[in-house]
């Protein structure tokens, strides 16, 4: 392999913006958040909830608890929309083979060995129940163990109760086994569901975008390995774009810096900012493109719903983030020599909302309490990066 394609190789690794990091040398930040799951492995019968919108990197730190975390014995299972508790459940056992000894025939016989598959028990239920999973795990080898269920937000409600109940008895039960369950809610409930009897036990984390200095580790990280330098001002530009998605980090700077490697160079300025940008937009998902087409197309000018969500996407937002109408005007008339009434603001931020205007919001609250949100939150960096190329 010659110098650019070991190059290539470690930007492809360092910087993944279609795939969850899963190396603990590429995965930088989150500090608070993988102390906190620490700690509820930790504390006997606690188990935890990870939750936060899409794109902030939940699913990277469910893939480095597995590396990071010592003395442990984890499985990670990503969980989908067609999933039962009875089939979750199998993929997990499945996972774990569990020595098995029995005795031969005869005078002093030998032990014979054999590898059972709890995951093949579950198989012959006609249905599981929180009491079934709990005896199975009894008969696994006495470890710590960490069950990571991904993507929790695509199971039924059926099964989330299911889960309520086992966190229950387990946490009575069996102490050395912890759940971590990570999905996109805006709170808990939205996760797990309503069940207050499993509050004490549930450590709940919030996973919120990323700061400018995670983001600008993940860059200086990235690039100290390649040996490429990078221009301040790119550097906070691009921090700026990703507007705390570490997706659009990874995004800008691998585009920008396999450019770099291919001509042989090593100084990321503007000029390849711009050519990462471009590409950047072109591997976004489809889904984001064709909402932003619907919302920017007009039979007589785009420019005014180009300025209407350039102001969105820089508006002030709350902790939710969200932004309230006020925020979006200062924002629109913030260069504007004539300013335009916050009633015309309104009339086009509510159209942003229906389905012929790529439903790019959502409305939150009624009178003085509302507020609006990107429904797909890695939409605010997208139009940031648009409007660069307009």
């Amino acid at each position: 392999m010659g110098k650019i394609d070991e190059k290539l190789d470690i930007i492809g690794r360092a910087f993944t913006p279609s795939t969850p990091i899963n190396e603990t040398d590429f995965f930088h930040g989150r500090k608070n958040q993988l102390e906190q799951i620490v700690n509820s492995i930790n504390l006997e019968g606690q188990h935890a909830i990870l939750y936060g919108e899409r794109g902030v990197g939940k699913t990277s730190l469910a893939n480095i608890m597995t590396f990071k975390i010592t003395n442990i014995y984890p499985i990670k299972i990503t969980c989908n929309r067609q999933d039962d508790f009875k089939s979750i459940w199998i993929r997990v056992f499945d996972s774990i083979p569990v020595s098995h000894k029995t005795n031969g025939i005869g005078f002093k016989p030998p032990e014979k060995k054999s590898v059972l598959n709890l995951g093949n028990i579950i198989k012959q239920f006609s249905e599981v129940k929180p009491s079934d999973i709990e005896s199975l795990i009894k008969k696994l080898p006495r470890y710590n163990y960490l069950f990571i269920f991904d993507e929790f937000d695509n199971t039924k409600r059926k099964v989330k109760d299911s889960f309520a109940d086992l966190i229950k008895s387990l946490s009575d039960n069996l102490s050395y086994v912890t759940l971590v369950f990570v999905g996109i809610a805006d709170n808990v409930e939205e996760l797990i569901g309503s069940h207050q009897s499993i509050e004490r036990c549930l450590k709940q984390i919030k996973m919120p975008v990323m700061s400018n200095s995670e983001c600008a580790m993940i860059i200086d990280s990235g690039f100290r390995k390649v040996g490429i330098t990078i221009d301040p001002i790119v550097r906070e530009k691009i921090i700026e774009f990703a507007s705390g998605y570490a997706h659009y980090v990874h995004l800008l700077c691998y585009f920008g810096a396999k450019e770099l490697i291919e001509n042989k160079r090593n100084y990321f300025n503007q000029v390849y900012l711009s050519i990462a940008i471009n590409k950047g937009i072109e591997n976004v998902n489809e889904q984001i493109r064709s909402s932003y087409q619907k919302a920017i197309t007009d039979s007589k000018s785009n420019a005014k719903w180009l300025s209407v969500l350039n102001a969105c996407a820089h508006a002030k937002t709350d902790q939710f983030n969200c932004f309230k109408i006020s925020d979006v005007s200062y924002e629109y008339n913030r260069n504007k020599i004539t300013p335009i009434r916050s009633n015309y603001i309104t009339y086009n931020i509510n159209q942003l909302c229906k389905k012929e205007r790529g439903e790019i919001l959502k409305k939150i609250g009624t009178g003085v309490n509302t507020r609006f949100r990107f429904i797909n939150p890695l939409m605010r960096a997208f139009v940031k990066l648009k409007m660069h190329t307009v």
